[in-house]
């Protein structure tokens, strides 16, 4: 028979999500329909399994309605679930091990493992977050296991730093898939390693710097060939349609008149679920100061995240009030003198300040 399940981690439910201020309680809602969504994806495809590799909790103490949503969705799914603890959910505070029973449904790893499912002719090997040291001793293949044997891995790998996950065990162990988790963007580690081996990435943002928009993977075994490995959008924020590949989206000033002109434009790209970097670009020619940080507040409350970098040069400022004229007159007056470069810079940002700008 083929194999099919969908790989997801790092769902962080109950994270308090204090950098996004008053938006922070919809967003959280967002990770259950994320969840949600998952499950729903995994009826569709006629998935096998869920597997979670770690991460399912923001953190050991998440409130109870937290438990009881993803135990609920666990019960009800289609298929069984399959969750390793993470290193925000750590298996001797995991809220699982709190319920004195579990769904039949949900095989929860709080150590190191192998476990056999018959019925899918499946075995999985789970490393969970913390048990590291136990890792090396089960990531292989066993000659007389399942037809389809998998891992479940909860770390960091090498090249983000100091790593937890053992690439030259995982390069050797000849699993059929190795399903990871902690990073919250998807990453493809195949080629690297020489099996197929997967980052999922969270099913929602949760880091404005993840890629988006955030998915699980569907992944489908058949025999000995290669695994077939699909992408699946789960999460509901989003870039800016007009947006490189990284979310920033760069507006050229010159088409503006006024600090309102391009407010308005700016705030036709966002949506309550826009994540967007904003890069100012090109050459300021309005009298009224641009400031990026009073923008940036303005929009801030129309979209879910947002930066606005500036990267522009502002034209030079000419006197308008008499007061800006008789500062230009002592001005031109010091220059003439002889006056070190600096006084250009200075006049200027005086006349920025006087009419209103912001350091």
């Amino acid at each position: 028979m083929a194999l099919r399940f969908l790989h997801t981690s790092d769902v962080h439910l109950g994270r308090s999500f204090r950098y996004l201020g008053e938006r922070a309680p919809t967003h959280q809602q967002r990770l259950k329909q994320a969840l949600e969504r998952v499950y729903q994806i995994a009826q569709e495809q006629q998935c096998n399994a869920v597997l979670i590799a770690g991460d399912l909790f923001d953190h050991p103490r998440v409130g109870r309605e937290w438990v009881d949503f993803a135990l609920n969705l666990i019960t009800s799914a289609s298929c069984p679930t399959l969750v390793i603890a993470g290193n925000h959910d750590p298996a001797e505070r995991h809220p699982f091990r709190e319920r004195t029973s579990l769904p039949q449904k949900l095989h929860f790893f709080a150590s190191t493992d192998r476990k056999r499912l018959p019925a899918l002719e499946m075995e999985v090997v789970a490393c969970p977050a913390g048990d590291e040291s136990r890792w090396q001793a089960v990531l292989h293949r066993d000659s007389d296991g399942a037809p389809y044997q998998i891992a479940l891995m909860h770390g960091s790998m090498p090249s983000a730093g100091e790593g937890t996950i053992p690439v030259s065990t995982v390069r050797q162990c000849g699993l059929d898939y190795v399903a990871l988790g902690d990073w919250h963007s998807p990453q493809d580690f195949s080629h690297e390693l020489g099996v197929p081996c997967w980052y999922s990435g969270a099913p929602e943002m949760i880091m404005p710097t993840q890629r988006l928009p955030a998915v699980a993977l569907l992944v489908e075994l058949h025999n000995s060939q290669p695994p077939q490995i699909t992408p699946l959008h789960t999460g509901s924020a989003r870039y800016p349609a007009e947006s490189r590949e990284d979310g920033t989206l760069e507006i050229a000033l010159e088409a503006f008149d006024s600090p309102q002109s391009l407010l308005e434009a700016l705030a036709a790209h966002l949506q309550e679920t826009t994540v967007a970097r904003i890069r100012l670009v090109g050459r300021w020619h309005a009298d009224t100061p641009l400031d990026p940080d009073a923008l940036q507040e303005s929009l801030q409350s129309r979209c879910l995240w947002l930066e606005i970098e500036p990267a522009f040069q502002s034209a030079p400022l000419a006197p308008q009030t008499p007061f800006e004229r008789a500062l230009t007159q002592v001005y031109e007056a010091r220059k003439a003198q002889g006056a070190p470069s600096t006084l250009d810079e200075a006049y200027q940002l005086a006349l920025y300040l006087l009419r209103g700008g912001r350091l």
